[in-house]
């Protein structure tokens, strides 16, 4: 435990968060890519300095994703798609420091709650976890989905039609359960699937270089950022917001929360089911409100998936799933025996989770947005340069295979004739993500079940992710309609 207030410690935090910051700030450069670069350093590392290395590494990162959706509409993360357009828009109108600083002051707030939750109740959340099976999973997948349909702010059919295409292109490669290649076109490189995080990269970063290049034009922030009152901007207005709409970021984080400790699911699907259920309410669609409630999900999620990989060593997320790797190296094995043969290692995550979102992420936050707010004043001629050329290294770098270049370039051209007939985005990323778990978890419950579809209806927790599905449907269609009405 004192280990980790030693030199040493304090330097692994630092650095740690830096590193996250840089590498979410770069499209393509994922916290998940940030941490298993880290893993060959943490080797060598003792443990109390590398799992905490770990958790600033990703709690920064995750936050950092959204810097790229502030200056040029690319989201660093899926999750930060949840919330992207009103992000940007958060920017441009006002300054990409009050809009960055809800997004550090959400995250923090809402990692301190899902760190709080951790200390409380990892053993009685992970004991509820047990009791998911493949049927549960299906459910939550499938209530993902009908809750995006709802979050785009146009036509909930366009939404759906839009999800429909996600969905479709998540089934490109190999069948992950009867292991059958499907839709490959004799090509080995789809055989692997199309990634999302590439995927992403062309749907909102190059759809972006091609749209300003069809209309020719420039677009300038409406409001001149003063760095004079950045402290101000970055800080005391979010904050103030914070108090203001302390009901959207408890809601935010437990639902983040609830999301995040169920193995597999992490931050992404909190931030996309936060977002849509903020939506919701017509009245209170405001980018400031939604922006809040994702980024107070998002960090929530990353200290909630913790909960199984420390309680029952499942990983929670892709990230917890390196840290269980991470566990192994050191010959520390995670389960309910954790809590009672290394209490120093586990006080010594919590706190580091608090310091990471107490400290670290308004720290780092601040400079990465002092730096978006620079950013954005350079000539837009030249910035469109830059995106681009992140756009190319972003797809290459993830999996260092050219083809993911001509893939990024393909949906890029796809979401440009997408934008042209008004259908959203952020859906097509949500079906890419959220279609691979619905289809696995229905395949192994249809073939446990030996096709017998009434089971998917017998389990009493299946039957809650069931009605609260078909409840988000009704509430959505009821609510959008009586929204158009009241618009004409």
């Amino acid at each position: 435990m004192m280990q980790l207030f030693s030199w040493q410690g304090l330097l692994a935090l630092l650095l740690g968060g830096l590193y996250g910051s840089f590498f979410g700030a770069i499209p393509g450069l994922t916290a998940t890519l940030a941490v298993a670069l880290f893993v060959p350093i943490a080797f060598f590392l003792d443990p109390m300095l590398a799992l905490p290395a770990i958790i600033a590494i990703s709690s920064v990162a995750i936050f950092a994703g959204d810097v790229g959706g502030a200056v040029a509409r690319i989201p660093g993360t899926p999750a930060s798609a949840a919330y992207l357009e009103e992000l940007h828009r958060l920017s441009r109108k006002q300054s990409p420091l009050y809009s960055l600083g809800i997004s550090a002051m959400g995250s923090a707030v809402g990692g301190i709650i899902g760190t709080l939750l951790l200390i409380l109740s990892a053993t009685g959340i992970a004991a509820l976890a047990r009791q998911f099976s493949s049927f549960e999973y299906f459910w939550i997948a499938l209530l993902g989905l009908t809750a995006g349909i709802f979050a785009s702010s146009g036509s909930p059919l366009k939404g759906f039609v839009s999800l429909l295409l996600g969905l479709l292109m998540s089934t490109v490669g190999i069948d992950p359960t009867l292991g059958h290649p499907r839709f490959h076109f004799d090509n080995a490189n789809l055989l692997s699937g199309l990634n999302y995080i590439v995927a992403m990269i062309g749907l909102f970063g190059f759809s972006e270089v091609l749209e300003h290049l069809y209309r020719h034009q420039d677009p300038q922030a409406e409001a001149k950022t003063d760095q004079k009152r950045a402290s101000h901007l970055f800080f005391v207005k979010p904050l103030l917001l914070i108090l203001k709409q302390k009901w959207i970021v408890i809601r935010s984080s437990l639902t983040g929360v609830l999301v995040g400790f169920l193995p597999g699911a992490g931050a992404d699907i909190g931030a996309w089911v936060a977002c849509s259920l903020q939506k919701l309410r017509p009245n209170q669609q405001k980018d400031d409100d939604i922006v809040l409630a994702g980024t107070s999900s998002n960090n929530a999620a990353v200290a909630s998936a913790w909960i199984p990989a420390l309680s029952l060593g499942l990983p929670g997320d892709t990230v917890t799933a390196i840290v269980l790797g991470v566990f192994m190296m050191k010959g520390i094995k995670p389960g309910p025996m954790l809590f009672d043969q290394q209490p120093g290692l586990v006080a010594a995550l919590y706190l580091t989770f608090i310091i990471a979102n107490v400290l670290l992420l308004p720290f780092y936050g601040y400079l990465t947005a002092r730096l978006a707010a620079l950013l954005v004043r350079i000539p837009f001629r030249i910035l469109l340069s830059i995106i681009a050329g992140l756009c190319v290294v972003g797809a290459f770098a993830i999996n260092n295979n050219p083809f993911d270049v001509w893939v990024m370039v393909a949906m890029g051209g796809m979401a440009f004739l997408l934008r042209r007939g008004g259908f959203p985005l952020a859906q097509v990323v949500l079906g890419m993500v959220l279609g691979p778990i619905m289809e696995q978890n229905f395949m192994m419950s249809a073939i446990k079940s030996s096709w017998d579809l009434m089971s998917f209806f017998e389990r009493p927790l299946a039957i809650v992710f069931m009605l609260l599905t078909l409840a988000i449907g009704v509430v959505g269609v009821v609510v959008r309609s009586r929204y158009l009405s009241a618009q004409k």
